[in-house]
């Protein structure tokens, strides 16, 4: 497809859809947007505020859970030897 044809295509595309959305239609999907977008943001906030609460009463948690695991290992390890 050549780049006339991928631009008329477009275009008409863009004029019918223009031309066949109400102002109140338009107007309606401004208004979602913009309370999906506040949502979001503060969907993030609310997220890292969480984080932030969680790694400072559990600042270790990552270790402990890497020595559970290579303890594991070890046992497995061990087991697996001894057969």
């Amino acid at each position: 497809m050549e780049m006339d044809a991928k631009i008329s295509f477009f275009a008409g595309w863009l004029f019918t859809t223009a031309s066949t959305i109400t102002l109140m239609g338009f107007f309606q999907a401004a208004f979602i947007g913009l309370v999906g977008g506040f949502f979001g943001l503060l969907g993030k906030e609310v997220y890292y505020y969480i984080k932030g609460e969680v790694k400072s009463k559990y600042p270790s948690i990552k270790g402990s859970i890497i020595s559970k695991v290579s303890s594991i290992k070890s046992k497995i390890n061990d087991i697996r030897k001894t057969k």
